[in-house]
Protein backbone atom coordinates (compact mmCIF):
# COMPACT_ATOMS: atom_id res chain seq x y z
CA UNK A 1 0.00 0.00 0.00
CA UNK A 2 1.29 3.49 -0.82
CA UNK A 3 2.11 5.81 2.09
CA UNK A 4 0.21 9.09 2.29
CA UNK A 5 2.22 11.86 3.96
CA UNK A 6 -0.03 14.50 5.51
CA UNK A 7 0.65 17.98 6.82
CA UNK A 8 1.69 17.52 10.43
CA UNK A 9 1.43 19.97 13.32
CA UNK A 10 4.95 21.38 13.70
CA UNK A 11 4.13 24.25 16.09
CA UNK A 12 1.83 24.27 19.14
CA UNK A 13 -0.70 26.77 17.72
CA UNK A 14 -0.59 25.69 14.08
CA UNK A 15 -3.97 25.27 12.34
CA UNK A 16 -2.84 25.36 8.71
CA UNK A 17 0.40 25.68 6.80
CA UNK A 18 2.09 26.51 3.54
CA UNK A 19 4.89 24.69 1.76
CA UNK A 20 7.60 27.30 1.34
CA UNK A 21 10.04 24.96 -0.37
CA UNK A 22 10.01 21.33 -1.38
CA UNK A 23 13.31 19.58 -0.63
CA UNK A 24 12.39 16.43 -2.57
CA UNK A 25 11.00 15.70 -6.03
CA UNK A 26 9.21 12.81 -7.69
CA UNK A 27 11.55 9.82 -7.90
CA UNK A 28 13.63 10.73 -4.85
CA UNK A 29 14.16 8.03 -2.22
CA UNK A 30 13.57 9.11 1.38
CA UNK A 31 14.02 7.43 4.73
CA UNK A 32 12.66 8.07 8.19
CA UNK A 33 13.92 11.38 9.59
CA UNK A 34 14.66 12.99 6.21
CA UNK A 35 13.55 16.62 5.84
CA UNK A 36 11.16 16.75 2.90
CA UNK A 37 9.94 20.37 2.98
CA UNK A 38 10.09 23.75 4.68
CA UNK A 39 6.67 24.69 6.09
CA UNK A 40 5.41 28.18 6.96
CA UNK A 41 3.40 27.96 10.19
CA UNK A 42 1.75 30.73 12.20
CA UNK A 43 5.09 31.26 13.95
CA UNK A 44 7.98 30.56 11.59
CA UNK A 45 9.35 28.55 8.68
CA UNK A 46 10.03 25.08 10.05
CA UNK A 47 11.42 21.83 8.62
CA UNK A 48 9.03 18.92 8.11
CA UNK A 49 10.38 15.40 8.38
CA UNK A 50 9.00 12.11 7.11
CA UNK A 51 8.44 9.17 9.43
CA UNK A 52 8.42 6.61 6.63
CA UNK A 53 10.69 5.17 3.96
CA UNK A 54 9.97 4.99 0.26
CA UNK A 55 10.16 6.68 -3.13
CA UNK A 56 8.35 9.95 -3.83
CA UNK A 57 5.56 8.99 -6.24
CA UNK A 58 3.48 12.15 -6.19
CA UNK A 59 3.59 15.67 -4.77
CA UNK A 60 0.06 16.98 -4.24
CA UNK A 61 0.63 20.54 -3.06
CA UNK A 62 2.46 23.38 -4.76
CA UNK A 63 4.73 25.79 -2.95
CA UNK A 64 2.91 28.82 -1.60
CA UNK A 65 -0.51 27.18 -1.21
CA UNK A 66 -2.43 27.36 2.10
CA UNK A 67 -3.33 23.87 3.30
CA UNK A 68 -5.15 22.63 6.42
CA UNK A 69 -3.67 20.26 8.97
CA UNK A 70 -4.06 16.64 7.93
CA UNK A 71 -4.23 17.36 4.21
CA UNK A 72 -2.28 14.96 2.01
CA UNK A 73 0.79 16.64 0.58
CA UNK A 74 2.86 13.78 -0.77
CA UNK A 75 2.63 10.06 -1.60
CA UNK A 76 5.43 7.53 -1.13
CA UNK A 77 5.73 4.24 -2.95
CA UNK A 78 6.95 1.44 -0.70
CA UNK A 79 9.86 -0.81 -1.60
CA UNK A 80 8.83 -3.01 -4.53
CA UNK A 81 6.04 -0.69 -5.71
CA UNK A 82 6.17 1.16 -9.02
CA UNK A 83 6.07 4.93 -8.25
CA UNK A 84 4.31 5.71 -11.55
CA UNK A 85 1.57 3.17 -10.91
CA UNK A 86 1.21 4.42 -7.35
CA UNK A 87 0.83 8.01 -8.57
CA UNK A 88 -1.90 6.95 -11.00
CA UNK A 89 -3.73 4.83 -8.44
CA UNK A 90 -3.97 7.39 -5.64
CA UNK A 91 -5.41 10.21 -7.77
CA UNK A 92 -5.37 13.91 -6.95
CA UNK A 93 -5.80 15.33 -3.46
CA UNK A 94 -5.38 19.06 -3.13
CA UNK A 95 -3.71 21.77 -5.17
CA UNK A 96 -1.86 21.16 -8.41
CA UNK A 97 1.64 19.72 -7.94
CA UNK A 98 4.58 22.07 -7.91
CA UNK A 99 7.27 22.33 -10.52
CA UNK A 100 9.33 19.89 -8.46
CA UNK A 101 6.86 17.07 -9.16
CA UNK A 102 6.47 17.41 -12.94
CA UNK A 103 8.46 18.67 -15.92
CA UNK A 104 7.78 22.26 -16.88
CA UNK A 105 6.50 21.26 -20.33
CA UNK A 106 3.54 19.39 -18.84
CA UNK A 107 2.34 22.24 -16.65
CA UNK A 108 -0.65 24.01 -18.19
CA UNK A 109 -0.82 27.75 -17.59
CA UNK A 110 -3.93 29.15 -15.89
CA UNK A 111 -4.73 31.23 -18.96
CA UNK A 112 -2.95 31.67 -22.29
CA UNK A 113 -1.99 35.30 -22.90
CA UNK A 114 -0.07 35.52 -26.14
CA UNK A 115 0.91 39.17 -25.73
CA UNK A 116 2.58 38.73 -22.34
CA UNK A 117 6.18 37.49 -22.25
CA UNK A 118 5.68 35.92 -18.79
CA UNK A 119 2.41 34.45 -17.52
CA UNK A 120 1.12 35.45 -14.10
CA UNK A 121 1.09 32.31 -11.95
CA UNK A 122 -2.22 31.09 -10.58
CA UNK A 123 -3.77 27.85 -9.38
CA UNK A 124 -6.88 26.02 -10.46
CA UNK A 125 -8.65 27.71 -7.53
CA UNK A 126 -7.84 31.12 -9.02
CA UNK A 127 -5.37 31.99 -6.27
CA UNK A 128 -2.28 33.86 -7.45
CA UNK A 129 0.86 31.82 -6.85
CA UNK A 130 3.20 33.99 -4.77
CA UNK A 131 5.39 33.94 -1.69
CA UNK A 132 4.08 35.36 1.63
CA UNK A 133 6.77 38.05 1.60
CA UNK A 134 5.89 39.06 -1.96
CA UNK A 135 2.23 39.45 -1.00
CA UNK A 136 3.11 41.54 2.03
CA UNK A 137 5.34 43.89 -0.01
CA UNK A 138 2.66 44.21 -2.70
CA UNK A 139 0.02 45.09 -0.12
CA UNK A 140 2.30 47.71 1.45
CA UNK A 141 3.01 49.23 -1.97
CA UNK A 142 -0.66 49.28 -2.96
CA UNK A 143 -0.08 46.97 -5.91
CA UNK A 144 -2.43 44.25 -7.18
CA UNK A 145 -0.18 41.20 -7.04
CA UNK A 146 -2.22 39.51 -9.78
CA UNK A 147 -0.84 42.05 -12.26
CA UNK A 148 2.81 41.20 -11.56
CA UNK A 149 4.70 38.70 -13.76
CA UNK A 150 6.44 35.99 -11.74
CA UNK A 151 9.98 34.75 -12.25
CA UNK A 152 10.00 31.94 -9.68
CA UNK A 153 9.36 28.22 -10.23
CA UNK A 154 6.25 27.69 -12.37
CA UNK A 155 5.82 31.46 -12.59
CA UNK A 156 5.63 31.99 -8.82
CA UNK A 157 5.77 35.67 -7.83
CA UNK A 158 8.68 36.35 -5.46
CA UNK A 159 9.94 39.40 -3.60
CA UNK A 160 12.25 40.54 -6.42
CA UNK A 161 9.33 40.58 -8.89
CA UNK A 162 7.28 42.92 -6.70
CA UNK A 163 10.22 45.23 -5.97
CA UNK A 164 11.07 45.46 -9.67
CA UNK A 165 7.43 46.11 -10.55
CA UNK A 166 7.21 48.98 -8.04
CA UNK A 167 10.63 50.38 -9.01
CA UNK A 168 9.60 50.58 -12.66
CA UNK A 169 6.83 52.97 -11.75
CA UNK A 170 3.96 50.63 -12.55
CA UNK A 171 2.32 51.28 -9.19
CA UNK A 172 -1.11 52.91 -9.31
CA UNK A 173 -0.88 56.62 -10.05
CA UNK A 174 -1.62 58.97 -7.17
CA UNK A 175 -4.80 60.98 -7.14
CA UNK A 176 -4.79 64.20 -9.14
CA UNK A 177 -3.77 67.28 -7.21
CA UNK A 178 -6.59 69.46 -5.97
CA UNK A 179 -6.78 72.63 -8.02
CA UNK A 180 -6.21 75.79 -6.03
CA UNK A 181 -9.13 78.21 -6.04
CA UNK A 182 -9.23 81.54 -4.29
CA UNK A 183 -11.39 81.51 -1.18
CA UNK A 184 -14.18 84.07 -1.33
CA UNK A 185 -13.94 84.98 2.37
CA UNK A 186 -11.06 83.37 4.24
CA UNK A 187 -8.24 81.11 3.15
CA UNK A 188 -8.58 77.62 4.61
CA UNK A 189 -5.78 75.09 4.86
CA UNK A 190 -6.22 72.21 2.46
CA UNK A 191 -4.64 68.91 3.51
CA UNK A 192 -3.91 66.47 0.73
CA UNK A 193 -3.38 62.85 1.86
CA UNK A 194 0.13 61.59 1.16
CA UNK A 195 -1.22 58.20 0.16
CA UNK A 196 -4.17 55.86 0.26
CA UNK A 197 -5.43 53.89 3.25
CA UNK A 198 -4.34 50.28 3.28
CA UNK A 199 -6.28 47.27 4.50
CA UNK A 200 -3.72 44.72 5.65
CA UNK A 201 -5.06 41.20 6.27
CA UNK A 202 -3.76 39.40 9.35
CA UNK A 203 -1.14 36.84 8.44
CA UNK A 204 -0.79 33.58 10.39
CA UNK A 205 1.53 35.05 13.00
CA UNK A 206 -0.71 38.07 13.59
CA UNK A 207 -3.76 35.80 13.88
CA UNK A 208 -2.01 33.63 16.47
CA UNK A 209 -0.99 36.71 18.47
CA UNK A 210 -4.52 38.11 18.30
CA UNK A 211 -6.07 34.86 19.52
CA UNK A 212 -3.61 34.64 22.41
CA UNK A 213 -4.09 38.24 23.51
CA UNK A 214 -7.88 38.06 23.36
CA UNK A 215 -7.86 34.83 25.37
CA UNK A 216 -5.58 36.34 28.02
CA UNK A 217 -7.64 39.50 28.39
CA UNK A 218 -11.00 37.72 28.50
CA UNK A 219 -10.14 34.60 30.52
CA UNK A 220 -7.57 35.65 33.12
CA UNK A 221 -8.02 38.38 35.78
CA UNK A 222 -4.63 40.08 35.87
CA UNK A 223 -2.69 41.61 38.73
CA UNK A 224 0.23 43.96 38.02
CA UNK A 225 3.08 44.54 40.50
CA UNK A 226 5.99 46.90 39.75
CA UNK A 227 9.36 47.40 41.46
CA UNK A 228 12.34 49.65 40.72
CA UNK A 229 15.73 47.93 40.77
CA UNK A 230 19.09 49.62 41.12
CA UNK A 231 21.33 48.18 38.38
CA UNK A 232 24.69 49.80 39.18
CA UNK A 233 26.23 46.54 40.41
CA UNK A 234 25.02 44.66 37.33
CA UNK A 235 26.64 47.32 35.14
CA UNK A 236 29.95 46.97 37.01
CA UNK A 237 29.96 43.16 37.11
CA UNK A 238 28.97 42.97 33.45
CA UNK A 239 31.87 45.21 32.47
CA UNK A 240 34.37 43.04 34.36
CA UNK A 241 33.00 39.76 33.04
CA UNK A 242 32.93 41.01 29.46
CA UNK A 243 36.64 41.81 29.68
CA UNK A 244 37.28 38.25 30.84
CA UNK A 245 35.08 36.79 28.08
CA UNK A 246 36.41 38.98 25.26
CA UNK A 247 38.83 36.29 24.06
CA UNK A 248 35.88 33.90 23.57
CA UNK A 249 33.87 36.47 21.62
CA UNK A 250 31.09 36.39 24.23
CA UNK A 251 29.52 39.66 25.37
CA UNK A 252 26.98 39.59 28.18
CA UNK A 253 23.96 41.87 28.05
CA UNK A 254 21.91 43.30 30.90
CA UNK A 255 19.14 41.02 29.65
CA UNK A 256 21.31 37.97 30.39
CA UNK A 257 21.55 39.03 34.04
CA UNK A 258 17.77 39.49 34.11
CA UNK A 259 17.22 36.01 32.65
CA UNK A 260 19.56 34.45 35.22
CA UNK A 261 17.92 36.34 38.10
CA UNK A 262 14.44 35.39 36.87
CA UNK A 263 15.38 31.71 36.61
CA UNK A 264 16.81 31.63 40.14
CA UNK A 265 13.81 33.52 41.53
CA UNK A 266 11.43 31.07 39.85
CA UNK A 267 13.25 28.22 41.56
CA UNK A 268 12.59 29.94 44.90
CA UNK A 269 8.95 30.77 44.09
CA UNK A 270 7.29 27.81 42.32
CA UNK A 271 3.86 29.46 42.51
CA UNK A 272 5.00 31.79 39.72
CA UNK A 273 6.61 29.02 37.65
CA UNK A 274 3.25 27.51 36.83
CA UNK A 275 0.40 27.10 34.36
CA UNK A 276 -3.37 27.30 34.90
CA UNK A 277 -5.40 24.41 33.54
CA UNK A 278 -9.16 24.54 33.32
CA UNK A 279 -12.24 26.45 32.29
CA UNK A 280 -13.71 29.39 34.21
CA UNK A 281 -17.12 27.82 33.71
CA UNK A 282 -16.03 24.69 35.59
CA UNK A 283 -13.50 25.76 38.22
CA UNK A 284 -14.20 22.65 40.28
CA UNK A 285 -12.20 20.74 37.67
CA UNK A 286 -9.46 23.37 37.28
CA UNK A 287 -5.94 22.97 38.66
CA UNK A 288 -2.56 24.73 38.69
CA UNK A 289 0.58 22.89 37.59
CA UNK A 290 3.76 23.97 39.36
CA UNK A 291 6.54 22.91 37.03
CA UNK A 292 9.69 21.08 38.07
CA UNK A 293 11.66 22.57 35.17
CA UNK A 294 12.33 26.29 34.79
CA UNK A 295 11.77 26.96 31.08
CA UNK A 296 11.97 30.69 30.37
CA UNK A 297 10.43 32.09 27.19
CA UNK A 298 12.11 35.23 25.87
CA UNK A 299 9.95 37.35 23.55
CA UNK A 300 11.68 38.31 20.27
CA UNK A 301 10.31 41.05 18.01
CA UNK A 302 10.14 40.20 14.30
CA UNK A 303 8.94 42.12 11.26
CA UNK A 304 5.18 41.95 11.56
CA UNK A 305 4.99 40.03 14.80
CA UNK A 306 6.41 38.44 17.90
CA UNK A 307 7.76 35.01 18.72
CA UNK A 308 8.79 33.45 22.04
CA UNK A 309 11.61 30.88 21.90
CA UNK A 310 12.14 28.93 25.12
CA UNK A 311 15.38 28.59 27.08
CA UNK A 312 14.89 25.24 28.77
CA UNK A 313 16.26 24.60 32.27
CA UNK A 314 17.40 28.21 32.44
CA UNK A 315 18.21 27.93 36.15
CA UNK A 316 20.93 25.39 35.34
CA UNK A 317 22.90 27.81 33.13
CA UNK A 318 25.58 30.29 34.11
CA UNK A 319 25.63 33.78 32.61
CA UNK A 320 28.00 32.81 29.80
CA UNK A 321 25.85 29.85 28.72
CA UNK A 322 22.68 31.92 28.94
CA UNK A 323 24.22 34.39 26.46
CA UNK A 324 25.40 31.61 24.10
CA UNK A 325 22.12 29.67 24.17
CA UNK A 326 20.00 32.82 23.91
CA UNK A 327 21.94 33.94 20.82
CA UNK A 328 21.21 30.59 19.18
CA UNK A 329 17.51 31.03 19.88
CA UNK A 330 17.48 34.66 18.67
CA UNK A 331 19.21 33.71 15.42
CA UNK A 332 16.83 30.81 14.82
CA UNK A 333 13.86 33.09 15.51
CA UNK A 334 15.03 35.84 13.15
CA UNK A 335 15.80 33.36 10.37
CA UNK A 336 12.51 31.49 10.84
CA UNK A 337 14.28 28.26 11.74
CA UNK A 338 12.96 27.59 15.24
CA UNK A 339 11.98 24.00 15.92
CA UNK A 340 8.73 22.99 17.61
CA UNK A 341 10.73 22.04 20.70
CA UNK A 342 12.29 25.52 20.85
CA UNK A 343 8.85 27.16 20.83
CA UNK A 344 7.02 24.99 23.34
CA UNK A 345 7.17 24.02 27.00
CA UNK A 346 7.64 27.52 28.43
CA UNK A 347 6.75 27.97 32.12
CA UNK A 348 7.36 31.75 32.35
CA UNK A 349 7.97 34.57 29.85
CA UNK A 350 10.16 37.69 29.79
CA UNK A 351 9.20 40.64 27.56
CA UNK A 352 12.09 43.11 27.39
CA UNK A 353 11.56 46.54 25.79
CA UNK A 354 14.53 48.14 27.52
CA UNK A 355 16.41 48.63 24.25
CA UNK A 356 13.63 51.00 23.12
CA UNK A 357 14.05 53.36 26.06
CA UNK A 358 10.73 52.34 27.62
CA UNK A 359 10.28 53.53 31.21
CA UNK A 360 7.60 51.03 32.31
CA UNK A 361 4.94 48.83 30.72
CA UNK A 362 2.59 45.93 31.43
CA UNK A 363 2.91 42.73 29.41
CA UNK A 364 -0.05 40.49 28.55
CA UNK A 365 -0.08 36.94 29.86
CA UNK A 366 0.99 34.08 27.61
CA UNK A 367 -1.67 31.58 28.68
CA UNK A 368 -1.65 29.04 30.19
CA UNK A 369 1.41 30.48 31.99
CA UNK A 370 0.41 32.32 35.16
CA UNK A 371 3.00 35.11 34.95
CA UNK A 372 5.06 37.27 32.60
CA UNK A 373 7.72 39.88 33.40
CA UNK A 374 7.88 43.22 31.58
CA UNK A 375 11.41 44.66 31.63
CA UNK A 376 11.93 48.36 30.91
CA UNK A 377 15.07 50.39 30.24
CA UNK A 378 17.94 50.79 32.72
CA UNK A 379 18.45 54.54 32.98
CA UNK A 380 20.07 57.17 35.18
CA UNK A 381 17.64 58.57 37.76
CA UNK A 382 17.88 60.65 40.93
CA UNK A 383 17.44 58.37 43.96
CA UNK A 384 17.39 58.83 47.71
CA UNK A 385 20.03 56.92 49.70
CA UNK A 386 19.58 57.57 53.39
CA UNK A 387 18.99 61.29 53.60
CA UNK A 388 20.98 62.09 50.47
CA UNK A 389 19.93 62.43 46.84
CA UNK A 390 22.28 60.72 44.40
CA UNK A 391 22.18 59.36 40.85
CA UNK A 392 21.83 55.67 40.13
CA UNK A 393 21.07 53.36 37.22
CA UNK A 394 17.47 52.26 37.78
CA UNK A 395 15.25 49.79 35.96
CA UNK A 396 11.52 49.21 36.42
CA UNK A 397 10.07 45.73 36.02
CA UNK A 398 6.40 44.76 36.18
CA UNK A 399 5.06 41.29 36.87
CA UNK A 400 1.70 40.50 35.29
CA UNK A 401 0.14 37.50 37.04
CA UNK A 402 -3.02 35.45 36.65
CA UNK A 403 -4.92 36.26 39.85
CA UNK A 404 -6.70 32.91 39.64
CA UNK A 405 -3.39 31.26 40.56
CA UNK A 406 -1.10 33.97 41.97
CA UNK A 407 -1.89 36.40 44.78
CA UNK A 408 -0.37 39.84 45.22
CA UNK A 409 1.87 38.68 48.06
CA UNK A 410 3.30 35.84 45.96
CA UNK A 411 3.99 38.25 43.10
CA UNK A 412 5.68 40.71 45.47
CA UNK A 413 7.85 37.98 47.03
CA UNK A 414 9.02 36.88 43.59
CA UNK A 415 9.95 40.46 42.68
CA UNK A 416 11.76 40.91 45.99
CA UNK A 417 13.97 37.91 45.17
CA UNK A 418 14.54 39.23 41.65
CA UNK A 419 15.48 42.66 42.98
CA UNK A 420 17.89 41.09 45.48
CA UNK A 421 19.70 39.07 42.82
CA UNK A 422 20.09 42.05 40.48
CA UNK A 423 21.18 44.53 43.14
CA UNK A 424 23.72 41.98 44.45
CA UNK A 425 24.53 39.97 41.30
CA UNK A 426 27.43 38.10 42.92
CA UNK A 427 24.75 36.18 44.86
CA UNK A 428 23.83 34.51 41.56
CA UNK A 429 27.31 32.99 41.41
CA UNK A 430 26.93 31.13 44.72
Amino acid sequence: MPIEVKLAKVSPTMESGQIVKWLVKVGDKVKEGDTIAEVQTDKAVMPMETFDEGTVARIDVAEGVDIPLGARILVLAKKGEDPKQVAESVGGAGAAPSAASAPAASAAPAAAVSAAPVAVASHASGRVKSSPLARKIAESAGVDIASIPGSGPAGRIVRADVEAFVANGTKAAPAAAVAKTPAPVAKAKVFIPLGEDQNIPLDRMRQAIARGMVAAKTQAPEIHVTVDIRMDEVVRVRERLNKALAAEGVKLSVGDFVTKAVAMSLRRHPAVNATFNGDNANLAQAYVTRHAAVNVGIAVALDGGLIVPVLRNADMYGLRDIRVESEKLYEAARSGRLTADQMSGGTFTISNLGMYGVKQFDAVLALPQVAILAVASAEKRPIVVGDQITVGTMMSVTLTADHRAVDGASAAEFLRSLKGFLEEPTAMLL
